[in-house]
């Protein structure tokens, strides 16, 4: 069974990639992930360092903000690695062609794969699974008054 630290470190870890993804933080990104890490999402993946440091400029290009919010993770450890599924709402706020805004939310459960290097958890693969998607009228805080 695994000890609380260890379950804290890879929270902690999952924290860290939703706060780099939304804050478009190429090096926390990096930080988060093996040198040869796989992020698999519906129809493409991407693989290695230099072609997932491009994931913000990705994420900048498609959106103005992010918000990625984590939920319940489960996970099983071995040793040095681990395998979790964890359950997120990335929303993505979209400006629209007519100036108006709108908010995506994808419900995700990411099939996690860790691994351990040097009393370090980083991810090894992620698996973007996304259950549904909800697309709504969204406005920035202060645009309401």
């Amino acid at each position: 069974m695994a000890n609380a630290q260890t379950i804290a470190d890879i929270q902690a870890l999952t924290a860290r990639y939703a706060q780099a993804a939304d804050r478009r933080d190429v090096a926390m990104l990096l930080s988060t992930l093996t040198a040869d890490a796989e992020v698999i999402m519906p129809g493409s993946s991407i693989k290695g360092h230099e072609a997932l440091g491009g994931i913000p400029a990705i994420l900048d290009s498609m959106f103005e903000q992010t918000q990625h919010k984590i939920f319940n993770q489960t996970l099983s450890i071995n040793g040095d690695r681990a395998e979790g599924e964890t359950y997120c709402t990335a929303s993505h706020l979209r400006l629209k062609e007519d100036g108006s805004r709108e908010v995506e939310d994808w419900n995700i459960r990411y099939q996690d794969r860790f691994v351990c290097i040097d009393s370090i958890w980083l991810f090894e693969q992620r698996e973007l699974v996304v259950d549904w998607v909800e697309i709504r009228p969204a406005m920035l805080f202060g645009e309401q008054f």
